[in-house]
């Protein structure tokens, strides 16, 4: 199964989708783009064949994050929430971007980010809402919204408090600074390092060795596992 949209595509090869972010080089996030992701989202949920998710991005990144334009233009107009339904339309775009990455983080499939690039602002964000995150040895990570007077709005700053703790989530927020993937490892942000040109492959290898009955909360047994087993086959 293929699903083509204007800013993403789906493949669904033996039982594991392949979501891919399709804008490159930068694979920037539309507003477009939520619309689509939160399309594809509802697909999945009646896709009965799905036993696997990974994330990636086409081409050397994975995404510069969100258009800055459209958001500074949605955080601008304060006023122009639809009648009947709560909040402006920044506080609807957000909520609703939240509800698409909630949706991957309580699929009872595994689900993967794999990383290679720039992952940066709201594409750093949808990761944190994967199972685990595999990421390029030239991966970038950072969270730059306050450099734009702006704050990560879509469940990223929750999600570094619980990986990484308090101080780190308030650390890597105010300073909108960029991080290396040895750092992002360091901070429990991502759980594997890999040669750039592997990350996807391995992804869907290890999605592919999980056990039928998986369970979110054995993530790091499995981790170990499969990690065992690579350094098993390079050894040999």
């Amino acid at each position: 199964m293929n699903i083509t949209y204007t800013t993403l595509s789906f493949e669904l090869n033996e039982g594991i989708g392949h979501l891919e972010l399709n804008q490159p080089p930068s694979n920037e996030m539309t507003l477009v783009f939520f619309s689509e992701l939160s399309r594809i989202c509802s697909r999945m949920r009646s896709m009965s064949e799905l036993k696997a998710l990974v994330i990636s991005g086409k081409g050397r990144h994975f995404s510069s994050g969100a258009r800055l334009s459209e958001l500074l233009t949605l955080a601008k107009d304060g006023s122009s929430a639809t009648p009947g339904s709560p909040g402006t339309q920044m506080q609807q775009f957000l909520n609703k971007n939240n509800r698409s990455f909630q949706f991957l983080d309580q699929l009872k499939i595994p689900v993967i980010s794999a990383i290679r690039g720039a992952c940066l602002g709201s594409a750093l964000e949808i990761t944190l809402f994967t199972h685990f995150r595999f990421c390029g040895e030239d991966a970038v990570f950072g969270l730059p919204e306050t450099t734009f007077n702006m704050i990560p709005g879509i469940g990223g700053i929750s999600r570094i408090y619980s990986l990484a703790g308090t101080a780190t989530a308030l650390e890597l927020v105010l300073r909108g600074n960029t991080f290396s993937a040895e750092e992002a490892l360091k901070l429990n942000l991502v759980d594997l390092i890999l040669p750039k040109k592997e990350v996807v492959q391995t992804a869907k290898e290890f999605v592919g060795s999980l056990p039928s009955d998986y369970r979110k909360e054995k993530s790091k047994l499995y981790l170990k596992r499969f990690s065992n087993s690579q350094l098993l086959k390079i050894t040999d």
